[in-house]
């Protein structure tokens, strides 16, 4: 999920443990809980800290919700992020060079009430790209049982540089079919990209 407030980029991506409707609810009420937290708090280890004690509280089921977060200043590129056991996402530059942020893997969102968040910072220059993905993508399997892999991906970022955000989802999603090649996939599969300007 995404949304723009005084000049600032708010975003979210997730993936929840377990399958099927019970899976649904949780990300449905992580996705609520972000649009109603990150618009009164203002660091993203804090809205991380707010998701977490509202999704633990009675968690008896034991599901977990892994994230990332992250508050881009539109004027400046500043990034304050913060992650939540999620892959770390993929900064894509402009010469193609694509290289994983920096992230604290802190405990997925759900475990336990009161985990002290840590966030991070840094910046984006102009044209520069943020992939973000669940692991649906690099454990993709083929027929014989072969994941996709973080490599086959990065190759695939290095020669993106030119594409836009949506153009680089489809070859993603384009990837994910030519390795597969027909085998039944047994994971969500989720992308996020846009590119800073």
């Amino acid at each position: 999920d995404f949304f723009i407030e005084d000049e600032k980029l708010y975003f979210i991506i997730g993936d929840v443990s377990g399958k099927g409707i019970p899976a649904s609810l949780v990300m449905a009420v992580a996705c609520r809980l972000f649009r109603s937290v990150a618009s009164h708090l203002e660091k993203p280890e804090e809205i991380m800290a707010s998701l977490n004690d509202s999704l633990a509280d009675g968690n008896e089921s034991g599901m977990f919700c892994t994230a990332f977060l992250g508050i881009l200043d539109l004027k400046t590129g500043g990034l304050k992020y913060c992650n939540a056991g999620h892959n770390a996402p993929l900064i894509i530059h402009t010469d193609g060079k694509v290289a994983p942020m920096s992230v604290e893997p802190n405990l997925p969102l759900g475990l336990f009430e009161g985990f002290p968040y840590e966030g991070q910072e840094t910046k984006l220059d102009k044209q520069m790209m943020l992939y973000m993905f669940t692991d649906g993508v690099t454990e993709a399997e083929n027929n014989a049982k072969e994941l996709l892999g973080d490599e086959r991906l990065s190759a695939l970022l290095k020669l993106s540089a030119s594409l836009t955000p949506d153009e680089i989802i489809d070859e993603t999603f384009a990837l994910v079919d030519r390795h597969a090649d027909g085998a039944e996939q047994s994971d969500d599969i989720t992308v996020m990209c846009f590119k800073y300007c």
